[in-house]
């Protein structure tokens, strides 16, 4: 037991004081000692010097580095962080407002599609419900087309909606961690300490840059692509009436390990790498001949696939490009005014709208003129979210699910959605405001002795009056965005809003 402990406590010292090439005669002498050591003490069978010197080279390596800066050099940093804030306060406002306003269209489309949705069965598809909403319960989604892996020679032609590799590198991983410490004069020290370890990624890291010189020595195999590729079925049948669109199709997460159905060996194109399997679920492409361990180089896939499986539709219905298999559009708010529409003329309203690609919605929702210079932060905000997140319903559910629960899942993610987007636009107020204070905090630290005290109580002051003052922001960026789309829902959110920032005003002033 003892002699256990030795060695785990000599292996880092060693792993940090041998160098690979210069010192490898060092390295088997002490790794012979610890062995024979091992030997006497316990009379246990020994590690072999090879077994000891791979524990040497597997230890993790630690390098320290150490950076001072000046308190002149800080100020010119806190005037970096003061132009990111305004940065950051410039775009977290588009942020929230996009936020906001989707929300409220969402929340609109919810409460109309609860009243207009109609529940249909996938045998046949019905022309009156061309250009409704419709809701598709239970039908068995089906792949009808051959399914290939566009890096490896794998392709399922039945049974295969989706199909999906992930290609890891065994690799030495960098990893830091900064510690700051305040210097006399208003300067700061930064200690950075470097770890290493060796593991899978599925993403290639550049060792060029690396702080130990000697951990420079990642590689990957010639010509492999590292990290997650997928391919989708180009035809999926829905029932006996419809066709899936590749938007739907995409939902499809019903993954599974295609470990089971595939050979003893995959190739990469053109035969140029042999991945072999060492279980169910990964195959290995070994850089050397070994006894199985990893070693840096090796890389493995891994397969999964999405089957034929039952699921569940609730998306306006449209005419396909068959005869007898429509296909699904989103299903969009359109301006109904105050009396509503006629159904044929609300039926064109929705389609048109649902033709729309994302780029047009981005433009429609966009500013335009002589506003589009003063908006250009809301703009380029639309531009980069309208894709993933337009307000619209389009969905598709694995498994069978009734009307309520499809909304109730909608509404959920929609929750989600929302209170990350919200938090985010928060962060953005608060760490911008905060930023603004930077050159002020830094001339603070200068002063002898107190300086460190003064800046550490400003501080905390800023840190309240930012927090109050995203609040405020917040909360009229809210109200105003749902004045568009539910007036009732905005004037609940004032009254709140006030009664809220009236109560924490008070507590302030009492205390």
């Amino acid at each position: 037991m003892h002699s256990r402990l030795l060695v785990l406590l000599v292996l880092p010292v060693l792993a940090a004081a041998l160098s690979p090439a210069p010192r490898l005669q060092n390295k088997h002498r002490f790794a012979s000692i610890l062995a024979i050591h091992q030997n006497e003490s316990t009379g246990e069978k020994a590690l072999s010097t090879d077994d000891v010197v791979a524990r040497v080279e597997q230890a993790p390596s630690v390098v320290r580095t150490s950076t001072s800066t000046s308190w002149l050099q800080r100020l010119q940093d806190s005037l970096t962080t003061f132009v990111i804030g305004l940065v950051l306060i410039v775009f977290s406002i588009p942020v929230l407002w996009f936020n906001e306003s989707r929300v409220a269209q969402m929340e609109s489309l919810i409460s109309i599609g609860k009243s207009q949705a109609r529940s249909v069965g996938g045998k046949a598809a019905v022309t009156e419900n061309r250009n409704w909403l419709v809701h598709v319960d239970g039908e068995t989604a089906k792949s009808a087309a051959t399914v290939s892996d566009p890096q490896f020679d794998v392709s399922f032609n039945k049974n295969c909606i989706r199909l999906s590799s992930t290609v890891e590198v065994y690799q030495i991983i960098e990893h830091s961690k900064n510690e700051e410490r305040e210097k006399l004069g208003g300067g700061k020290e930064t200690i950075t300490t470097y770890t290493y370890v060796e593991e899978w990624s599925s993403s290639h890291h550049d060792s060029g840059s690396y702080q130990d010189i000697t951990k420079r020595i990642n590689r990957k195999p010639q010509g492999l692509e590292v990290g997650v590729q997928g391919q989708d079925c180009s035809r999926v049948e829905f029932g006996e009436g419809f066709l899936l669109p590749e938007e739907l199709i995409g939902q499809c997460t019903n993954w599974r390990s295609a470990g089971e159905r595939l050979p003893e060996a995959v190739n990469t194109k053109g035969s140029r790498l042999e991945f072999k399997r060492a279980d169910q679920q990964y195959f290995y492409c070994r850089s050397s001949q070994h006894d199985g361990h990893s070693q840096l180089g090796d890389a493995r896939v891994s397969f999964r696939y999405v089957p034929d499986h039952e699921a569940t539709v609730l998306a306006l219905q449209a005419d396909g490009s068959e005869e007898l298999r429509d296909t699904f559009m989103p299903y969009r708010l359109i301006r109904r005014g105050w009396f509503g529409l006629d159904e044929d003329v609300e039926k064109k309203a929705l389609l048109k709208q649902a033709k729309k690609s994302y780029g047009d919605l981005a433009r429609d929702s966009s500013c335009t003129g002589c506003l589009a210079c003063l908006c250009c932060a809301c703009n380029m905000v639309v531009m980069c979210c309208q894709s993933r997140l337009a307000p619209e319903l389009y969905h598709l559910f694995d498994g069978s699910l009734d009307l309520d629960e499809c909304f109730a899942i909608i509404a959920s993610r929609l929750a989600m959605t929302k209170w990350c987007f919200r938090v985010a636009g928060w962060m953005m107020i608060f760490i911008g405001l905060y930023s603004l204070f930077a050159p002020f905090l830094t001339l603070l630290k200068v002063i002898p002795f107190l300086g460190p005290l003064a800046a550490s109580l400003g501080g905390a002051l800023i840190y309240f009056l930012c927090f109050l003052c995203t609040a405020i922001i917040a909360s009229a960026i809210v109200i105003v965005a749902y004045l568009f789309y539910r007036p009732i829902m905005a004037l609940v959110y004032g009254v709140l809003s006030a009664a809220s920032v009236a109560g924490v005003c008070m507590l302030a002033s009492k205390a």
